[in-house]
């Protein structure tokens, strides 16, 4: 073969291997998109008083141990569809003093769908009390307020899911009782909260605002409510009510007592209005013992 052959051919091949490596780079980008990086949204000159992540004795898990695992609800059962503002506000939770030993943080860990803003406030408290306030997106840090209402106003999700997760505790030895406000882009909105409390108010000296969780939120579609509970230590009597707080007062629409349980079984559920605003309630009936640590999962549409 004469040298314009080989020279013919040489230049085959380089065609040919270049085109592989195009074609390889490719699918590389296509294997990997990629994507943006979420931003808590913390401007360091909004934090007040303390940016150390809370100790790790107070720092969350999504599902602690408990008497049943706490399984996402399926997003068939709510909205379906484009991301939209969800908001929900736990009412009178009294937290733990941070400086108590056992003390935990009550922590709520929620998923964001897509770009928009996510706020976290609390919006009311007991007097000459003051909460430690912590957030953070995705494996991120900590970042922490501290304050009579602390909160978190310019956080941005950039999605397209994002796991937020939120502590409050009682700065110092001090134990405030909050309300404490959420809202993020959702498609089908779920909050969990770990490290409730569900003493027995029954008994005297034990506030109501230690036994379960009291939550307001309003339906963005017609769907289904679904709430979902475990705790440890105990056997109890549980009542689950609904109420419609759309106008003052509120109206009981449903009352459910689950009698000797170790969790919510089957899950709590109800078809509400996006007409209405509810208010949701768990409570322990029993009498109070060991301190049981409460996890509840809160789905609406």
């Amino acid at each position: 073969m004469d040298d314009r052959v080989w020279k013919n051919v040489s230049i085959v091949l380089g065609v040919v291997c270049a085109a592989l490596i195009g074609i390889a780079g490719a699918l590389m980008i296509v294997g990997n998109p990629g994507g943006s990086t979420p931003s808590d949204g913390a401007d360091s000159s909004q934090i007040a008083n303390a940016t150390t992540p809370p100790p790790a004795s107070h720092r969350p898990s999504v599902v602690p141990s408990g008497s049943a695992s706490i399984t996402p609800t399926p997003s068939s059962s709510a909205v379906v569809g484009n991301a939209a503002p969800a908001t929900i506000e736990f009412q009178g939770m009294q937290l733990d003093p941070e400086k108590t030993s056992g003390a935990s943080a009550r922590t709520f860990t929620f998923t964001s769908d897509g770009k928009g803003p996510v706020t976290v406030a609390v919006t009311k408290t007991s007097a000459g009390a003051s909460t430690r306030l912590c957030l953070k997106v995705g494996t991120g840090k900590f970042a922490c307020k501290v304050g009579t209402l602390p909160n978190f106003l310019t956080a941005q999700a950039d999605g397209p899911h994002d796991l937020w997760t939120v502590t409050l505790i009682g700065y110092g030895n001090t134990k405030p009782t909050v309300n404490v406000t959420f809202t993020w882009p959702a498609v089908a909105p779920q909050m969990t909260l770990s490290h409730g409390r569900l003493q027995g108010s029954t008994t005297t000296g034990v506030p109501e605002s230690l036994n379960g969780f009291s939550a307001v939120f309003k339906p963005r579609a017609a769907g289904v409510l679904n709430v979902q509970a475990s705790w440890t230590v105990i056997t109890a009597d549980i009542d689950v009510t609904l109420l419609d707080a759309t106008t003052p007062p509120a109206v009981t629409v449903d009352d459910r007592l689950f009698k000797g349980v170790t969790y919510i079984n089957p899950a709590y559920t109800y078809n509400v209005d996006p007409t209405k605003t509810y208010l949701i309630k768990l409570r322990n009936k029993s009498a109070d013992s060991g301190k049981p640590d409460l996890t509840t999962q809160i789905a609406f549409p």
